[in-house]
């Protein structure tokens, strides 16, 4: 697919507050003695569908949001969930053309700290979905 040209400017927010508000609806079903591995897990798929839809949306590679609705076909009720994640990420953060690259998350003392990447996906080989 051609690569589209960037329609907004790239926000002065930190990548990884912008990813924790997105997944804030993931986070919100975590258990009351959540783990690190709760979160990581929940974090993982905010990854998943906060990437696709900028794929999608700020370079038209497409793929990994058919690959992602693919896999969840099977379970209306995790459709309907991936589907208002995605209606998020176009909605409230529609502006936002980064692409969350690494990120780690840590235990603090009064919880977790997560620390993200942002890149430019104009300036990145378009990926493809794995099979």
């Amino acid at each position: 697919m051609t690569r589209q040209r960037r329609r907004h400017p790239i926000p002065n927010t930190k990548i990884s507050e912008t990813f924790l508000a997105f997944a804030e609806p993931i986070l919100l079903t975590m258990p009351p003695n959540h783990t690190i591995h709760h979160v990581e897990k929940g974090l993982r798929l905010a990854y998943t569908i906060w990437n696709s839809v900028v794929w999608a949306d700020a370079t038209g590679a497409d793929g990994f949001l058919a690959d992602l609705r693919a896999r969840t076909a099977h379970d209306s009720a995790i459709t309907a969930f991936i589907e208002d994640l995605i209606s998020r990420k176009r909605t409230i953060f529609g502006a936002d053309e980064r692409v969350i690259g690494q990120w780690c998350v840590s235990k603090t003392t009064d919880g977790f700290n997560l620390r993200a990447e942002a890149k430019d996906p104009h300036s990145l080989p378009s990926p493809t979905p794995s099979a």
